[in-house]
């Protein structure tokens, strides 16, 4: 969220209409699943997810973390109707896994080092 290439981070804590907090079940957490959308996404965010040195594709329950480019995957032949509800085309998804948080982030700051 703080990376100056970021222009928007998706995840429950930045949720400021309170929506997720109001389906929240008790006690229950927020998850490690966030995606990001990068400033200038047409040229960036193919430069990034190319660059970042963690496994590729959807999340089906792995212990390790994984990035899809989201909307390209899910909605490739409906990107334009995807966008009129405010989902970027250049959206990253990332699932984070139990990988060594100071190797992720290191990996991370790499591909955003290479955005130049």
């Amino acid at each position: 969220r703080e990376h100056p290439a970021v222009e928007r981070l998706y995840y429950p804590t930045e949720d400021v209409d309170g929506g997720y907090e109001a389906i929240r079940t008790a006690g229950g957490g927020y998850g490690g699943v966030m995606s990001i959308l990068l400033s200038n996404a047409p040229e960036t965010a193919p430069r990034f997810y190319d660059a970042l040195r963690i496994n590729k594709g959807p999340s089906l329950g792995t212990n390790y973390t994984l990035c899809c480019p989201y909307t390209i995957l899910a909605h490739y032949t409906e990107l334009d109707w995807a966008e009129s509800l405010g989902v970027s085309r250049w959206l990253i998804r990332i699932s984070v896994g139990l990988d060594d948080a100071d190797d992720l982030c290191a990996r991370f700051a790499e591909a955003f080092d290479r955005l130049g």
